[in-house]
């Protein structure tokens, strides 16, 4: 105590109750609130939980500190966020070349503490171990780093050298260039030390759902709570080498469909580089405060295995709420009221003093619903429900199955994809002869097909390789095909065409994607080869040609079409029987209130359902005119139909001869 009244801004703080009463409110209007107890009147500290942050709103304008007779009490919300200077560029890089390594020398210009370096190369793929050595004149060294593994693969790096808070004038790099050639390095930029980092908070995590996708892994993290101030991401996973891009995505509702905004990056990994111990970077840095109780983390595995983790640890800065208490007794934390308005106390002018004072520290109790307040359902059952349908037109239909009641999540598998138009507006959920509305959600995913390649050789051009690819299904919304081949050293368009036959009978050819494949003894790290198609297919078959030159044919391996990840979300109950309708070219596309609670669905938990196997059957419909009949046949049947009718008119209109 005897601290506190050194400062006499905390003193007056203390010793004056109205600098720290605010005005009155009604603690009714608050859905939740955590109570505590003050055992001496005095400065108090009390951490925030998971629940304080997810009851409350995003920018914490609804927090509100009372006491026993619902007297609102003014506090200081404190969040300790690392604080990160700008990156400055190194003053002088220079680079030679001393025979199996190259040394760069970098003058760092600043004469503060680093945190760390980070280069600037143009080259594509390498792996190199650096030696990492600082000094003050130039002249002297000292090693604070050997093995340090730089890398730049498929997608993946680690450009970054850290400097753990020294102060140097100079920083020095020696590259093992034994297996490969020199780096270029061409700028080097420096991070300044922010000082002491604050003591990260642990998060209760769960890693809830793991799924492999083309290329891809996504992992579904679980929180306990929306809004946490989040600071790192620690992965736990048994592979013993590996480099991995990873991104940090949360769902979000944009131009009134699902979808993925990105909210971090990195790399994570576990290298092995001769003579160097092994080396490892499994945590990913954050800054950002969630706005749903999930996190989808992509791991990008390219061709690689999919890597397999088995648990994600979050941490979160740590945060505090400041008050001086006038009394002992009872009091209480309210969250939960949308219409509250940013608290402005007198509280701000002392920010700094009442970080830096001592403070009792106390924990608040388990958030519980407000007496007197009822929180309003997120997801009303009327907004949950479209208008009438009429399933005449589509000609499509599948029946939904659903294991649990609640959100639910439906994924289109490969025949509900044909059978949808390109741009997914004819697709209707229906039950009892009524929509269920749902939102779209398209994330940037896609799931792979096996395929199978058929040779075909062409007698007119044996120099040319030609196979046919039978889909499962025509109209596929294919993205790539994904080539493999065994052969070293080669470079070849591919061409990948369908074959169209119009109304009249007549074909023609339809180019889908070209692309030439070059392989090198440099890029032979990979067999695989991805030519993205320009459009999808209209088909079910479609023509590979390879021209040859004069070189031996190219052997192709197993082959791989990838195509995206289309889901509905939406609200349903177990035992529920719902038709999935597709295939009406008129259709347009659905608009729902749903979209009003979107953010409130897309938070919730998700339960998966399932397309039935079997093909509901699609509304009666009337067949068309010669739908029976070839195009051209119909046509010339036609045509020979106006001739009739035409030479009928004109003999009519003909005049007759005169009468004898």
């Amino acid at each position: 105590m005897r601290k506190l009244l050194r400062r006499p801004s905390l003193a007056c703080l203390l010793l004056a109750p109205p600098l720290a009463v605010a005005a009155a409110l009604q603690p009714a209007d608050w859905r939740h609130r955590q109570d505590f107890t003050v055992a001496a009147p005095g400065l108090v500290r009390v951490a925030p939980t998971p629940a304080t942050f997810d009851g409350g709103e995003a920018d914490q304008r609804d927090w509100r500190v009372i006491d026993a007779d619902g007297r609102e009490q003014a506090y200081l919300l404190t969040i300790e966020r690392e604080q990160r200077p700008e990156p400055r560029r190194a003053a002088q890089v220079a680079t030679r070349l001393l025979g199996s390594f190259s040394q760069t020398t970098i003058a760092t210009g600043i004469d503060g503490p680093l945190a760390a370096l980070r280069i600037e190369t143009p080259a594509r793929l390498f792996l190199k171990a650096a030696n990492v050595e600082i000094s003050d004149d130039g002249e002297t060294w000292t090693t604070i780093d050997r093995g340090l593994p730089l890398f730049r693969q498929a997608g993946a790096e680690n450009l970054r050298v850290d400097l753990q808070g020294r102060r140097a004038a100079y920083v020095r790099l020696e590259l093992d260039d034994f297996r490969s050639s020199a780096l270029t390095i061409t700028s080097v930029w420096l991070e300044p030390a922010a000082g002491e980092p604050a003591a990260l908070q642990p998060v209760e995590t769960h890693l809830a759902r793991r799924e492999a996708f083309a290329g891809e892994t996504v992992l579904t993290i679980t929180l306990p709570g929306r809004h946490l101030p989040l600071a790192r991401l620690d992965f736990t996973t048994p592979e013993p080498l590996f480099t991995r891009r990873v991104t940090v995505a949360e769902r979000e509702l944009r131009d009134g469909e699902a979808s993925e905004r990105i909210v971090a990056h990195g790399t994570i990994y576990r290298v092995q580089l001769p003579g160097v111990p092994p080396r490892e970077q499994l945590s990913l840095p954050l800054d950002f405060a969630p706005t749903t109780r999930e996190l989808l983390v992509h791991i990008h595995d390219a061709d690689s295995p999919p890597l397999q983790p088995t648990a994600v640890q979050a941490w979160q800065q740590p945060a505090a709420l400041v008050f001086a208490a006038p009394a002992a007794g009872d009091y209480a934390v309210l969250t939960g009221h949308a219409q509250a308005r940013m608290p402005r106390y007198d509280l701000a002018a002392l920010g700094q003093d009442l970080r830096r004072a001592e403070a009792v520290a106390l924990t608040l109790g388990e958030r519980r619903a407000n007496p007197g307040h009822r929180p309003p359902d997120t997801l009303p059952e009327a907004s949950a429900t479209g208008g009438p349908f009429d399933p005449t037109g589509w000609m499509h239909a599948r029946t939904v199955t659903l294991a649990t009641s609640g959100v639910q999540e439906l994924e289109l598998d490969v025949p509900a994809l044909a059978a949808a138009r390109a741009d997914f507006a004819d697709l209707r959920l229906a039950r009892d002869g009524k929509q269920v509305a749902y939102l779209l959600e398209r994330p940037a995913l896609a799931r792979r097909l096996e395929l199978t390649l058929t040779p075909v050789p062409d007698p007119r051009r044996p120099a040319a390789g030609r196979w046919t690819i039978a889909l499962p299904h025509a109209r596929l919304p294919l993205r790539a095909l994904v080539f493999r081949s065994p052969d070293p050293l080669f470079q070849r368009t591919l061409r990948v065409h369908e074959t169209i036959t119009t109304r009249r009978g007549d074909t023609y050819e339809r180019s889908l994607g070209q692309a030439t494949w070059t392989r090198t003894p440099d890029t032979a790290a990979t067999d695989t080869f991805t030519l993205a198609l320009d459009t999808a297919p209209e088909t079910d078959t479609l023509t590979l040609e390879i021209d040859n030159g004069d070189n031996p044919p190219l052997q192709l391996g197993a082959l791989q079409a990838t195509y995206p990840v289309v889901r509905l979300v939406f609200k349903g109950q177990t035992g529920e029987t719902l038709t999935l309708h597709a295939g009406k070219p008129t259709a347009t596309a659905p608009r729902y209130d749903l979209a009003l609670v979107a953010r409130q669905l897309l938070a919730a938990d998700r339960h998966p359902a399932r397309l039935a196997d079997d093909a509901a059957p699609a509304a009666e419909r009337p067949a068309p005119l010669f739908a029976s009949l070839r195009g051209g046949v119909a046509f010339w049947i036609a045509l020979a139909v106006v001739v009739v009718v035409l030479l009928v008119v004109v003999a009519k209109l003909l005049p007759k001869p005169p009468a004898a």
